[in-house]
């Protein structure tokens, strides 16, 4: 029998039991993927990160599936891994992308993300309103597909009753992804003013997930906008959490910043809320 320890992270959380749940393992040696899918899957987050006593790599699944990048699971490591320090922290990490800085300041960690690269959709408005179960007409600019780490569909609509209500169906989600190289993944957002207001979807082949605290979706809204035409620089607050249906909420707080460069920076409040050793 083999004992992984964790670290229960919530990330972006205004208070302590705010946010959105992320569970780090900090193992002597990396586990193979399989073990890690079955970790994840044990765990039932929206994210599961990995990072061993011997390197720096930061592997990160969902219960589902394995995933090259995520904002997310990398401020949740750094907090992981420095649970007791206060004030200014910097933390290095490997990715599949290559080396991802991050810095602490108070409970607040920031990560630099990647320029953003963008393309156009091969789909109509009219099809991915269907496949988001939205009106067409309360789509705003164009759905574009940007990438600062790992590409996503942003599709920007007028208000926020249309954030609430959007509600894809697997199939329909899965072909907005239009490769087989990409993950099934949309964000559905609104703006006032600096206010964003976002749902961010994944799938597999039959169910549909929503994930509360996606840190590189809130990256790709920034990257959207930049290629929309927004000048630099400015400064988001993104929420997320609005349709979790519990007795507490946990609202998701994500903050971005494009300096004059523009240079994405996103940030957020995080809490160690526990722990324990999983054996397998």
């Amino acid at each position: 029998m083999t004992s992984y320890p964790f670290h229960l992270i919530n990330m972006f959380a205004e208070r302590r039991l705010g946010g959105n749940p992320v569970v780090v393992f900090t193992t002597a040696e990396m586990p193979d993927e399989q073990t890690r899918q079955t970790l994840a899957y044990q765990m039932a987050v929206a994210e599961t990160a990995f990072i061993s006593d011997d390197d720096t790599l930061v592997h990160v699944h969902s219960p589902q599936y394995a995933l090259p990048f995520s904002c997310q699971a990398l401020l949740s490591t750094a907090e992981a891994t420095h649970p007791n320090e206060i004030g200014l922290a910097a933390q290095v990490f490997k990715t599949h992308l290559g080396e991802a800085w991050l810095l602490r300041q108070a409970d607040r960690w920031w990560s630099q993300m990647s320029t953003p690269h963008t393309r156009q959709s091969i789909h109509s408005v009219i099809e991915i309103a269907e496949a988001l179960a939205l009106n067409p007409k309360d789509i705003v600019g164009r759905p574009l597909f940007v990438d600062c780490g790992l590409e996503q569909l942003i599709v920007q609509v007028k208000s926020q009753q249309s954030v609430l209500q959007a509600n894809p169906q697997p199939q329909g989600l899965a072909k907005l992804a239009e490769s087989s190289k990409n993950l099934p993944q949309a964000a559905v957002w609104c703006r006032d003013d600096n206010l964003i207001t976002l749902r961010f979807f994944s799938c597999d082949a039959f169910t549909v997930y929503e994930d509360f605290g996606s840190g590189t979706g809130a990256a790709n809204i920034a990257g959207w906008l930049l290629a929309s035409g927004q000048s630099a620089p400015f400064s988001l607050r993104i929420e997320q959490g609005h349709t979790i249906h519990r007795l507490v909420s946990r609202l998701s707080v994500i903050l971005v910043e494009v300096d004059e460069n523009r240079v994405i920076r996103v940030g957020g409040n995080a809490h160690r809320v526990g722990g324990g050793v999983i054996e397998l």
